[in-house]
């Protein structure tokens, strides 16, 4: 069953839930959370293969993209963290399993230290914890690059950093198609999610993140490369860092069954280290009390 809507909480959130075929229970609710620039139809694979799976499934767009408000800007990250908590209070679905990719990945740190009442487990993919001075830098000038000449001003810039050299080559319909949904973005949205993401800064805070974390990365990923997976992956506690071959940094649209073999993988092994009564690492380390997001309508 397929359902779409619209919080109804500022800013409304365009969203998609997915359940799993009647006869079937939902083992795990997992939240999908997209890139900079994109939508949540950059999840439509990896979606289906955990519907497939019996899972439930919920993406969305995030404020200022898709079908989502645009409320002005700039955004902080911790905004977007409460716009996923109150999306996920409202529809009753939590604690979720958060899989988040670069943008989506950074709201889910977010999510997990403001909010840990409504994550049960983090998958933080082709993401950072924070970044040095010059990259901060390099932020500014795209923000100032978009309002002086618009979205075309970057959009080739970042396919090169989404897509490797020989994924251009061999599939120049998919480049095309996100090349077009990049300049579908509305600029103001682009430029306050910008903002946001300039700002992060949470690896000092990581080991407050008790939930038990897969950290992918992609292996030809220039823009949040290896190393800065392997920091997240060292400062939360009990972690997993896997590196997928052949991909940059939209690593779930250049290497889907990779992804979902990984996913997979590591769920299972959740699911054999997990107690009754919640999850745990599969290192095994006891969780900290949650607190619940309140928000209201």
């Amino acid at each position: 069953m397929r359902v779409s809507g619209k919080t109804r909480r500022a800013p409304h959130l365009h969203y998609e839930l997915l359940e799993p075929a009647a006869d079937q229970t939902a083992e795990h609710t997992f939240v999908l959370s997209h890139a900079l620039g994109c939508d949540l139809r950059m999840w439509d694979s990896l979606a289906e293969h955990l519907v497939a799976q019996g899972g439930r499934v919920l993406r969305y767009d995030q404020r200022g993209h898709g079908g989502s408000d645009t409320p002005p800007g700039p955004y902080q990250l911790a905004e977007l963290a409460a716009d996923a908590a109150c999306l996920i209070e409202e529809l009753a679905l939590g604690p979720v399993i958060w899989i988040g990719l670069s943008m989506g990945g950074m709201v889910g740190q977010e999510l997990a230290l403001r909010h840990p009442g409504r994550v049960k487990a983090l998958v933080l993919a082709n993401t950072s914890a924070g970044y040095p001075e010059e990259a901060r830098a390099g932020w500014t000038q795209r923000i100032a690059a978009i309002e002086q000449s618009g979205l075309e001003a970057i959009v080739d810039g970042a396919l090169q950093r989404w897509f490797h050299a020989g994924f251009h080559a061999e599939q120049p319909a998919t480049v095309a198609l996100w090349r077009s949904r990049v300049l579908q973005c509305r600029p103001a949205g682009y430029i306050a999610c910008c903002a946001a993401i300039r700002d992060l800064d949470t690896t000092e805070r990581l080991p407050v993140i008790h939930q038990p974390t897969l950290v992918i990365a992609g292996a030809l990923d220039i823009g949040t490369p290896p190393a800065m997976a392997a920091v997240m992956a060292a400062g939360i506690p009990g972690a997993r860092l896997e590196v997928l071959k052949g991909a940059s940094h939209l690593s779930v649209l250049e290497q889907p069954a990779a992804f979902a073999a990984c996913l997979d993988a590591w769920l299972a092994e959740l699911a054999r280290a997990e107690p009754v009564g919640g999850a745990q690492a599969p290192s095994g380390g006891a969780a900290a009390a949650s607190r619940a997001a309140r928000c209201s309508a």
